[in-house]
Formats: structure tokens, C-alpha cells, sequence
């Protein structure tokens, strides 16, 4: 695909020359033999890049790139000049020129540079497009849901984006914090830089450290140098996603990225300035992590001048039926088959489960059940049987048990179904329950469950 370019020459040969050249790989070119031409004519020719002569009588090449960028600051602008002059065309690189070619102009080099500035502009322009498309995506009314639970969610939010200041999210896992966080990020200023999300659960303690700071060279043998998220996210945010499961030692570092503004590579006595958001998350009681000292006070002060309490599903039942119609379409688009519907049994006995699973559970739920649905309505056995976090019948065995036993047996009933439906890979599943690797050590460990060995998957 071709691109627009605009060339500027007070030698008409030299216009003749670069346009035979451009045309011969489908270039639309626009000559102009003065630069006040070129100034009139711009916005109408709307060029991608323009290429024009150092030395012009009236004003030079210095000057109309000048003018050029006061109109469009991101124009590439290629100095042409006579091998005598190449000093000048570096200064002018040193001013905002993208390159300079000599004259005569070889086709190669020109076809190269031409070439090279129009991947650049369809990079930008798809990362234009992503940027939009994510911020179309995480505009708060792309945000299912109009229950009153929700809408004070986005009280808060609505507030928050409009400062600098750190956002604490609290709530069960799968109620949806991570979509609270893009939202946070694309409908605030910081929305044309980076989101780097970083699952502290997820990455081994002796890891994280790394992850989070980056590495400097030569610390060891064989070991790269890296930025580590904190970097990768200046001039925009970073989640950080449980981060209650962070040890007290990287806590004390995070609070000192948040105090000082600065991060430390391992391995560098030098720290780096960054322009960071923290926006973190944690489906702890994290007030009583810091009463308990398992988290810090100093760092939850610092974290939490905006918290967003996610409300778990069951406070949320008015908003069942529009996530569930939102689920279906997308799993009925994305399998390629007829759109469905729920009939009233079945979203009446959605609106009456207890979702320990929140919005995650529900997602699954109606995505298998258009999987398994042969007709255009699915019905309430289609939702019942969906084998994931099934509600137990009735057990006569809890008769006596006070609330908590009662509690801890239907917990206990729940992980056993999940390790014995992933033949004990415990991976698996705490994922599909939405908790961390750790959290699920911690449960089987509580609930005095026996540990057994993963199974081979043909057994």
C-alpha cells in the first residue's frame, strides 16, 4: 500500500527524479517547487512523510521543517542535500529531521527509507486503533451490570480517574477487579501509555522481586538484562493483582517505588525516575491482614486513597440476566452457532444459586452451557448440570453443625469435586475456582484434606 508524500525542490529535475522513482512502488507524490507552496498546500495534501532540499532560496529546509512541525509534530521530514553538505543535514536530524539522502538520490536507499517510515506509521496507526478499540472496550458502559452495588463502584471510579492517586480493589475472586482496573486506566489521562498487569500469586516469591524490579547485566552468568513492570509501565499503570501474597521484604520495596518514584533494577546502584499509577488488587479482608501484620500498614495507607470494593454476584442478582444474555452471545458468536436464549426456569435458578464463583462461575456456567445446548432456549437442566462448583443436595450429616462447620463442609466438598474432576493437579484446579496455587495449598492444608498425587491423564 502506498503512502502520501510530499517533496519539496526549487530544482525542477530533482522533483521529476524523486517522483519517476516513487511512482515505480505505487506512491502518491505531491512536488511543490517552493516552500510556500509546500506550507499552502499541506493540510490538503494530508502527506505521511515529506522529503525536502536543505538549501532553498526565500526560506531552507531548516525553516519549512520547522513550520512543518508546528502543523504536524510528527511528520517525518528526510533533508535532501549535496554530499558536501552533510554536516548540515546531521544538524538537522539533531533539530527533527528523520533522515537525509544525498544527492543524486539512489533508488535503493530512498525505497528503504520510504519503506521503513511507512511500517512505522502502520504501527502507529494499530496501536491508534488498539488504543481506541481498548478504551471503547473499558468505557464504564461497556461495564455489564445496573444493579445499585454496581453503580456505586462506579461512584468511586468515576472519582478516582480524575487524579493521580493510588486505587486499592477488594472482593471475591471472579467478581471482575481486573475490568475495574482497564477501566481505571483507559478513562484516565494515563490512557495513551502502558497497562502492565502482574499477578503476584501467580510468580514464585523468588521470582517476583525480579519481576517487579527488573535485573541489571552481568549479575550472573547466563542471566539477561531485563526492565522489570514497574519500568515497563512508566507513563502509564500497573496493576498488581493479589497483591496480598506478597512477602513482608517485597512489600517494603513496592512502598519505597511508591514514596520515592523511583526503581531499582537488582544488581544497579542506580535508581530510574518512573511515572507510574498502582492500581492493586485482592480478594483478601486486607484490613485484617494488616491488624494480623501479615501486611503492611504503611503500604496500605499508601495503596488505599481510592478503594473499590467489588460486591461478590449474590448482591448483584438483578444484573444476572444481563450478563447471562451477554455471555451467551459471546460463546454463541465465538462457536459459530444460532443465538440462544435462556427460558425462565432456567434464569430463575441462575438468580438463585449462591455463585461462590461470582461473574467467573457464571461465565462458565453459560458457556458450556451453549456447548451443550442442541436447541435454540436453554433450559434450566442445561444450567444445573454444569458440573462446576455443582450445589450439594441436602445432607441429614449437618444437622447439629453450627454455621462455620456447616460452612467448611460445603468449602471441603467443593475443593474435593475440583481436584478429583483435575485428578489432583492442583494448578488446574485453583483456576478454575479463581484462587492462587498458594490459596489452594493453604485450603486442602485447613480443611484437613489428604494430599494425593496427580494422575496420569489417560488413567
Amino acid at each position: 500500500m502506498g503512502v502520501r508524500i510530499l517533496t519539496v525542490d526549487d530544482d525542477i529535475n530533482v522533483l521529476k527524479s524523486l517522483e519517476e522513482l516513487l511512482l515505480l512502488k505505487k506512491h502518491s507524490v505531491f512536488p511543490h517547487l517552493s516552500p510556500q507552496d509546500a506550507l499552502a498546500n499541506i493540510d490538503d495534501v494530508n502527506p505521511d512523510m515529506a522529503v525536502i532540499d536543505f538549501y532553498m532560496p526565500v526560506m531552507t529546509g531548516m525553516e519549512l521543517m520547522k513550520r512543518f512541525h508546528e502543523k504536524r509534530p510528527e511528520l517525518p521530514v528526510v533533508i535532501l542535500t549535496a554530499s558536501r553538505e552533510v554536516n548540515d543535514a546531521i544538524e538537522a536530524i539533531k533539530s527533527g529531521a528523520y533522515h537525509y539522502l544525498t544527492k543524486p538520490v539512489q533508488a535503493d536507499e530512498l525505497f528503504s527509507l520510504v519503506e521503513k517510515i511507512a511500517e512505522q506509521a502502520r504501527l502507529r496507526d494499530e496501536n491508534e486503533r488498539l488504543r481506541e478499540e481498548l478504551g471503547r472496550r473499558y468505557k464504564f458502559d461497556s461495564i455489564i451490570g445496573r444493579s445499585g452495588a454496581l453503580q456505586d463502584v462506579f461512584t468511586v471510579l468515576n472519582k478516582a480517574i480524575k487524579t493521580k492517586s493510588t486505587i486499592l480493589i477488594t472482593g471475591e475472586s471472579g467478581t471482575g477487579k481486573e475490568l475495574i482496573a482497564r477501566a481505571a486506566h483507559y478513562n484516565s489521562s494515563r490512557a495513551g501509555g502502558p497497562f502492565i498487569k502482574v499477578n503476584c500469586a501467580a510468580i514464585p516469591e523468588s521470582m517476583l522481586e525480579a519481576e517487579l524490579f527488573g535485573i541489571e547485566k552481568n549479575i550472573a552468568t547466563g542471566v539477561a538484562q531485563r526492565a522489570g513492570k514497574l519500568e515497563l509501565a512508566d507513563g502509564g499503570s500497573i496493576f498488581m493483582d493479589e497483591i496480598g501474597e506478597m512477602t513482608q521484604a517485597t512489600q517494603a520495596k513496592v512502598l519505597r517505588v511508591l514514596q520515592e518514584r523511583e526503581v531499582e533494577r537488582i544488581g544497579s546502584p542506580k535508581a530510574k525516575k518512573v511515572d507510574i499509577r498502582v492500581i492493586a488488587a485482592t480478594n483478601l479482608d486486607i484490613t485484617a491482614a494488616v491488624a494480623e501484620k501479615k501486611f503492611r500498614a504503611d503500604l496500605f495507607y499508601r495503596l488505599n486513597v481510592f478503594q473499590i470494593h467489588m460486591p461478590p454476584l449474590s448482591k448483584r442478582v438483578e444484573d444476572i440476566p444481563l450478563l447471562a444474555a451477554h455471555f451467551i452471545k459471546k460463546y454463541c458468536e465465538e462457536n459459530g452457532v444460532e443465538p440462544k436464549k435462556l427460558d425462565l426456569d432456567a434464569l430463575e435458578h441462575l438468580q438463585k444459586r449462591a455463585w461462590p464463583g461470582n461473574i467467573r462461575e457464571l461465565e462458565n456456567v453459560i458457556e458450556r452451557a451453549v456447548g451443550v445446548t442442541d436447541s435454540d432456549t436453554i433450559t434450566k437442566n442445561e444450567v444445573r448440570s454444569d458440573g462446576v462448583l455443582a450445589e450439594p443436595e441436602p445432607d441429614a450429616s449437618v444437622a447439629g453443625q453450627n454455621l462455620d462447620e456447616r460452612v467448611a463442609a460445603f468449602e471441603r466438598k467443593i475443593l474435593l469435586d475440583s481436584l478429583e474432576r483435575h485428578r489432583w493437579r492442583q494448578n488446574r484446579a485453583a483456576k478454575e475456582m479463581g484462587i492462587s496455587e498458594r490459596s489452594i495449598w493453604y485450603k486442602i492444608k485447613k480443611l484437613g484434606i489428604a494430599p494425593k498425587k496427580p494422575q496420569d491423564e489417560t488413567a
